[in-house]
């Protein structure tokens, strides 16, 4: 029995180190967002070297990856060499979190008071979108990151005079994943279970 949650003919992230190169497999990521694969040598995942592959090509290349096959969505496994045992941790585990509570910022230089101090942002940092977006989507401005896990709840509480800043806000949190990987996690009062569209590992 095929023991992935996607069929053998589904695509799949790798490199072309991996596939034309012959380098182990060392890295594997289960994205949480479309529950996609990726296979990940210890060179890296520059978007110069991707390649989408099927998934029974993976396995055909490499079968060790079968050991990981249960590997839950929003999990990565990690291993030293091909015959060592995997690692598995949360996708983004050592990523800085990000909290807001929208129901709690009263105004613009609320949230960029909540944000700054848990992206240890420099005191110069400017106190709009634009030096938001260069500090989330450019990244080397903040001491700790991008990637981020982002986690916002309440935005339904959100004041109306801030909606349009709070939409302005998670174009920007889009932008930063794609761009960096990481994750949005939503919680509204109806429920506590996150809404978490992932980005993927491969940098641009």
């Amino acid at each position: 029995m095929w023991p992935f949650d996607q069929p053998p003919n589904s695509a799949t992230f790798t490199t072309r180190q991996v596939i034309e190169n012959r380098r182990p497999i060392t890295r594997v990521v289960h994205d949480q967002s479309d529950h996609g694969w990726q296979f990940i040598s210890d060179d890296g995942a520059n978007m110069d070297d991707a390649m989408l592959v099927s998934l029974s090509e993976i396995v055909a290349h490499d079968k060790t990856v079968l050991e990981i096959a249960d590997l839950s969505p929003g999990w990565i496994a990690i291993r030293s060499e091909i015959g060592a045992p995997w690692n598995r941790e949360p996708q983004y585990a050592d990523a800085t979190e990000i909290s807001v509570d929208w129901s709690q910022i009263g105004d613009a230089n609320d949230f960029y008071d909540a944000v700054f101090r848990q992206c240890r942002s420099p005191a110069w940092h400017g106190r709009n979108l634009d030096a938001l977006a260069d500090a989330w989507i450019a990244g080397s401005i903040n001491e700790n990151g991008p990637p981020y896990v982002f986690s916002f709840s309440l935005l339904k509480r959100t004041p109306q005079r801030l909606v349009q800043f709070r939409d302005a806000v998670l174009e920007i949190v889009r932008e930063s994943i794609s761009e960096n990987g990481g994750q949005l996690k939503i919680a509204d009062e109806q429920s506590d279970a996150p809404q978490s569209p992932v980005g993927r590992d491969f940098e641009s």
